[in-house]
């Protein structure tokens, strides 16, 4: 936690503690009002600088929180129990050396870009189908 995070999150603790026991004496005074006096105190409302003062501590609770954050750690789920940051999970990758093996096998690295399996010609595999059945047909008579 940051030096800026610690104390903007004092200042919101100190500021949401005061904005409590301010309304706190604000209704305790309203019921002493209503034993003591014949006013309508039904109309009285908690005062506005109160309710800015504790919206105020929440934004800045809320800001000093994100600004705690450090950069993400985690372990990953399927290889080792190795502590990742942020900046290990992406890399570039050099396709020439991603695909040395596949180049000198003779496979082509493109190979599930390229095979569309959705875009066969349909008319061009039955009839292929029916010439191997006739053909099938032909060597059994």
């Amino acid at each position: 936690m940051g030096l800026l995070s610690q104390g903007i999150l004092l200042i919101s603790i100190l500021q949401l503690i005061h904005s409590g026991f301010s309304s706190h004496e604000f209704f305790i005074l309203k019921k002493r009002l209503v034993a003591n006096s014949n006013l309508d105190v039904d109309s009285l409302a908690l005062p506005r600088d109160i309710h800015l003062e504790a919206v105020c501590g929440m934004i800045l609770l809320t800001l000093s929180v994100f600004l705690s954050f450090n950069k993400l750690e985690f372990l990953p789920l399927s290889s080792k129990l190795k502590l990742m940051k942020q900046n290990n999970i992406l890399q570039e990758i050099d396709m020439n050396k991603a695909t040395s093996t596949k180049n000198l096998m003779g496979c082509n690295p493109y190979g599930d870009f390229m095979n569309l399996p959705g875009f066969v010609d349909i008319h061009a595999k039955r009839e292929e189908v029916r010439k191997w059945r006739k053909s099938q047909t032909e060597v059994a008579e």
